[in-house]
């Protein structure tokens, strides 16, 4: 085959593997279980170093998902905000720590608290909607934080091993090199 057809068909095999990935990596999020993407993974280190391409590509939709969790928790955090200044709590003094400890926060029963202190003679059925508010903005910060420490996990997986693939592949290079051929990395 000519050149530019095997960079083509390179391409589209990647293609392909990253949108199997996005789609296993959102069913294993959703799902709370990392074993299907793990199935892909040990696939992929026994074939070998001929994966690297598609493991950092797989590397990169980790990381792409990653970003978008942590726009949707910012955007979860912004919303609170609004809706809880709406309210009249100010959100500057409770919602501006760094973002781990803002989505804690947003978790804990204490912004419940302190919302409900911040705001002058508020009305009880303003009260009930303020705790609906919090509550479910923090479940939605849990949800998004169990999806990251399991993102997170299989980002570190795939890590490990295209470090292992790699490593590998310079040891058959090497091989190749000092004698002619790829020899077996023991």
């Amino acid at each position: 085959m000519s050149r530019p057809l095997d960079e083509l068909l390179t391409f589209a095999e990647r293609a392909y593997v990253r949108m199997e990935a996005e789609q296993l990596i959102g069913q294993c999020l959703d799902q709370g279980d990392p074993a299907l993407f793990y199935d892909l993974l040990k696939g992929l280190v026994l074939a070998g170093s001929s994966s690297l391409g598609v493991m950092r590509e797989i590397l990169e939709e980790l990381r792409s998902t990653r970003a978008t969790l942590m726009r949707e928790g910012m955007t979860v955090r912004q919303d609170l905000a609004e809706a809880l200044s709406g309210f009249g709590v100010d959100t500057g003094r409770l919602l501006t720590s760094d973002s781990p400890e803002a989505f804690r926060l947003i978790c804990s029963q204490r912004l419940r608290d302190e919302a409900c202190r911040t705001t002058d003679s508020i009305r009880p059925e303003d009260a009930i909607l303020l705790e609906e508010l919090c509550s479910e903005a923090g479940d939605r910060v849990s949800r998004i934080a169990r999806r990251l420490v399991l993102l997170m996990k299989l980002e570190e997986s795939v890590q490990d091993w295209l470090a292992g693939l790699v490593y590998e592949a310079s040891q058959q290079h090497e091989d190749w090199s000092s004698q002619g051929r790829p020899q077996p990395v023991l």
